[in-house]
């Protein structure tokens, strides 16, 4: 995504990411993957949940993060194991949101030149 920050801006549009990690834990990510775009921490999930894009982690997940040392509780700031499905939106100044994505499937994302052409389109 940090490749198509410039195309983005010059489309009068702006790249937000959010995460559930605590604050601290976003600006590690931010400047760990040196992000060209802002990382807001959605605590608690709330935002997410507000779109129905929460769920928990199945016990077998659970415990395979747990054995690759992945501290869901620590990242997070709560004892919920709880995750966000990966979502993309377009959102128009008005806040209507013009374009949506969303898939159980992490790994399923649009690519970045899908994410400029629905832009294009919509803006």
């Amino acid at each position: 995504m940090n490749l198509i920050v410039p195309q983005i801006e010059q489309a009068g549009a702006t790249l937000v990411a959010i995460s559930p990690q605590t604050v601290k834990q976003s600006f590690f990510m931010h400047d760990q993957h040196k992000l060209r775009f802002p990382l807001l921490s959605d605590a608690g999930n709330k935002v997410a949940r507000q779109f129905g894009l929460t769920y928990r982690v199945h016990a077998a997940q659970e415990a395979i993060y747990r054995r690759a040392f992945v501290n869901l509780p620590f990242t997070n700031g709560d004892d919920s194991w709880e995750l966000p499905i990966p979502a993309t939106y377009i959102v128009d100044h008005d806040g209507t949101i013009l374009s949506a994505s969303a898939n159980e499937d992490y790994t399923e994302r649009p690519e970045p030149s899908e994410i400029l052409n629905s832009l294009s389109m919509s803006f």
